[in-house]
């Protein structure tokens, strides 16, 4: 998916810039169905606010317990019992200071639960 995402100082939401060049890419992919739903790999390659968040919504499939998309809800920061279903659950890239590629796994799966989020 590919467009030209916006944040605005003091609003939650990004949105999506129609007819402006593109700034945000990510590749979206179908892992497995579960039943109703459906588990995402998501590669974005760019790093934009909201991005992942906002390209899922775009497709009509809302990331799953998401306190911002497609509605604001009203949720404490700090109420982990029905945590955001998004997981890096893996991240590469080349680092800039030495050149060598850098790669991390999370041990952690989906579907997140809330003692996997206060785990920590």
């Amino acid at each position: 998916m590919q467009n030209h995402l916006a944040t605005r100082p003091g609003q939650w939401q990004g949105e999506v810039v129609p007819g402006a060049p593109v700034n945000a890419e990510s590749r979206i992919e179908l892992a497995a169905v579960h039943g109703e739903s459906g588990e995402y790999r998501l590669t974005p390659t760019t790093g934009r606010t909201h991005q992942l968040r906002l390209h899922m919504l775009g497709l009509g499939i809302p990331i799953s317990d998401d306190p911002i998309y497609p509605v604001v809800q009203d949720v404490s920061v700090h109420d982990f019992t029905r945590p955001l279903q998004l997981l890096a659950s893996e991240v590469a890239f080349t680092d800039p200071i030495d050149g060598a590629v850098r790669q991390f796994e999370s041990v952690r799966r989906l579907p997140l639960g809330a003692e996997a989020v206060t785990a920590d």
